[in-house]
């Protein structure tokens, strides 16, 4: 069996201490149907599911990075392709490109091209004033547009989602082969717009985007067996699932 290395997004109700299960149980459907394919690993990222954060201010992408090749170093799961789910596609990006640039990519919803407000700097100031200016981000995140995120969010999590969510890394797609991955959105996710993306790539990188239609961020759970058919034809495993 092929084996596959899963990384999740950035899910608020995931946090650690608000679930007492891995963050990838809300969908375990797509879970158990991939596991009858390949062999699969779904780390939690510090901060969510099972795992504690570190004592630190706050990851960057390369430090999410960082940590899943920890964990493969650790547990010795060398994966023939990583599968990023919406921020975690973000992370898959950045693995590739620090450290293993021979790993295939499968890439569900990934947050690769953010929101135009997302991409807006919040405060421009001094770095000397970071901490002046991150304690009046929070406090007009949380209790002026309550971005969920951020409410729930410890202070971890709070600067690692500031540091992630205006980071656009679709450039990294340019230098990849076009062979090496493949994207798989929904025709209707309103957290990624799949049209932006389309609108932001080259032609190469066009042909590896693939739409289902009808289907939100949330296509692993909504559209299962279509989603487990294009990763089977990606890596040329089993046969085509009927729609559940």
């Amino acid at each position: 069996m092929k084996k596959i290395l899963l990384i999740h997004g950035w899910d608020y109700e995931n946090y650690y201490g608000r679930i007492d299960h891995n963050a990838w149980q809300n969908r375990k459907k797509f879970l158990e149907e991939l596991k009858k394919y390949y062999e699969i690993r779904y780390p939690d990222l510090p901060g969510f599911g099972l795992t504690k954060e570190p004592n630190v201010h706050g990851y960057t992408l390369e430090d999410f990075a960082k940590y899943i090749q920890e964990y493969i170093e650790k547990t010795k799961f060398y994966p023939d392709y990583i599968l990023g789910y919406s921020f975690g596609g973000a992370v898959a990006v950045t693995y590739h490109k620090l450290f293993n640039q021979q790993v295939s990519l499968i890439l569900i919803s990934p947050a690769l091209i953010r929101n135009k407000d997302n991409s807006k700097e919040f405060i421009k100031t001094p770095k000397i004033l970071d901490p002046i200016r991150e304690k009046v981000r929070d406090f007009y995140l949380i209790h002026k547009i309550k971005v969920p995120e951020m409410v729930y969010g410890t202070p971890f999590l709070r600067n690692s989602y500031q540091s992630i969510v205006r980071v656009e890394i679709i450039d990294e797609l340019e230098k990849m082969n076009k062979n090496q991955y493949i994207i798989i959105y929904g025709s209707l996710d309103n957290m990624v717009d799949p049209n932006r993306m389309m609108n932001s790539v080259s032609k190469e990188v066009l042909e590896r985007i693939k739409i289902i239609q009808n289907g939100s961020h949330d296509i692993a759970n909504t559209h299962t067996s279509e989603v487990i058919n294009l990763i089977n034809e990606f890596t040329n495993e089993a046969p085509k699932l009927t729609r559940k």
